[in-house]
């Protein structure tokens, strides 16, 4: 693939490339703490709002739900609850300084069936507490690579020597700190699922697709739980390994890639196995920047996924600093989890269901990126909303080569109690301007009529299959 960047002579990146060790000081960090401290392990508010409306912080869930049944389908803590108001087309105005453009804009284009129920602030996330030991270390110690690997790459390489299993940077000061954290917020250690997806056409109709999917987040991994293969140690050490295996439609059954990212290196270091050729090549297209989203029909770029992934060895995007305000966000969103839905009742005309969605009032850091000069990306301008409670990104909008609205992307999250961890159960990316709209694979309650379950946090996937020598012999068994 073409490297689509204006190259700059070394001499000139290495004048240029600044240290950019992002480190708080130590009366700084110490604002950090998992009691009595102004910010949380995460570096969220403990308290809540002035008007009452944000609760504090208080531990997030830390028992189990009653009837909930580990490996078994996730049980709504907040079913009792009530919705506050509802934000229409009609009544928008009274809300519009919680709103983003982009939910006023499917509100407009929608009026009838888009909708936002708001629910009371649950204040629901929480981590294991390893994980939150780990952020307070790494909240006075953890740093960029010093010296920087070069120009663009400044915020591209962690010195896994100052790092702890834990949040990267509790107390960001820029986009790129934010990055990491939203990224490699915790996902679990690793785990292999069934996953769906769909894409959705202006009528409505669907077409659906599955994977297999497996992850294994090296970067979570205790010292003595790493995987000591030269493929998982290299570049520092690898910080999450992906591989995905299509199980349909027919035409893709068989077609399996796999790859990892690295401390030292954020480019995905992709392998893909195709069935009707029986061999395994070098797949730099897959979560490259603007590369069609695998399944995707084209609806979503690679570096959508998670809302605005890290992608590629280099930095693209000029950063805001993150700034947190309150909006309406999904959030607590156990119905649409529900294995009593799938695809029929989940997909309707230009977005998700809005009777099975739920919205509530939080905190979120809004970081916006601008493209550089020099690169080319079919989104020059985007907006990213990340939960101050986990850093998971909630929303975002993409904007065109005109700086028109383009796209609007949602994840419907809910705490994954068994873990715990908030993350996204599905998620859709909604084209504002054709109707057309698609989701990354997910959707665990797809696969109830067909006898799978949600992940499973305590398998760890065979590690071969992550390797280009794993998915050769894969492709010939």
């Amino acid at each position: 693939m073409a490297n689509r960047t204006m190259r700059v002579p070394a001499a000139i990146a290495l004048l240029f490339a600044c240290s950019a060790v992002a480190k708080v000081p130590p009366e700084e960090a110490a604002k950090v703490g998992l009691t009595g401290t102004p910010l949380t392990p995460v570096g969220a508010l403990r308290a809540g709002n002035e008007a009452g409306t944000i609760p504090p912080w208080e531990g997030g869930i830390t028992q189990l739900p009653a009837g909930y049944e580990a490996g078994n389908w996730y049980v709504d803590p907040f079913a009792d609850d009530k919705p506050l108001f509802t934000v229409t087309a009609q009544n928008y105005q009274q809300y519009e300084q919680l709103l983003a453009p982009g939910q006023i804009a499917l509100l407009k284009k929608y009026p009838d069936s888009f909708r936002m129920p708001v629910y009371p602030t649950r204040r629901s996330g929480s981590y294991p507490q390893w994980y939150y030991e780990g952020s307070i270390h790494n909240a006075a110690n953890t740093q960029f690579c010093d010296p920087p690997l070069g120009i663009n790459r400044e915020e591209r390489c962690l010195d896994e020597a100052t790092f702890k299993p834990g949040l990267a940077f509790p107390i960001a000061k820029t986009g790129g700190e934010a990055q990491w954290n939203h990224l490699y917020a915790y996902h679990g250690k690793y785990w292999e699922t069934s996953a769906y997806a769909f894409n959705v056409f202006p009528d409505g109709t669907y077409a659906q697709h599955s994977v297999i999917d497996r992850w294994i987040w090296s970067i979570f991994l205790a010292p003595e739980e790493k995987i000591s293969e030269a493929h998982f140690t290299r570049k520092g050490g690898a910080t999450g390994c992906f591989s995905q295996e299509q199980i349909s439609p027919p035409r893709n059954a068989g077609q399996i890639f796999g790859g990892c990212v690295y401390m030292r290196d954020t480019d995905f270091d992709a392998y893909l196995y195709i069935p009707g050729q029986r061999r395994v090549r070098k797949a730099p297209e897959i979560g490259f920047y603007d590369s069609p989203g695998t399944g995707s029909d084209g609806l979503r770029t690679a570096d959508q996924r998670f809302l605005f992934a890290i992608t590629g060895s280099e930095e693209w995007y000029a950063f805001t600093k993150p700034v947190l305000r309150e909006r309406l966000i999904p959030y607590n969103s156990y119905t649409l989890a529900s294995p009593k839905y799938d695809f029929d009742d989940i997909v309707r005309k230009g977005h998700v269901n809005s009777d099975l969605k739920r919205y509530e009032l939080h905190r979120v850091w809004e970081v916006e990126g601008n493209l550089k000069p020099g690169f080319r990306h079919l989104g020059p301008h985007r907006v990213v909303w990340l939960d101050e409670d986990s850093w998971w990104g909630v929303y975002a909008e993409m904007y065109d080569q005109r700086g028109h609205l383009w796209r609007v992307s949602e994840t419907y999250p809910i705490n994954f109690y068994n873990l715990p961890a908030t993350l996204w159960w599905g998620e859709a990316h909604m084209d504002v301007i054709n109707g057309r709209y698609s989701s990354a694979n997910a959707w665990f309650n797809q696969g109830a009529k067909l006898g799978t379950f949600p992940p499973d946090y305590t398998k760890m996937p065979d590690v071969q299959l992550f390797t280009p020598a794993g998915l050769r012999k894969y492709g010939v068994r």
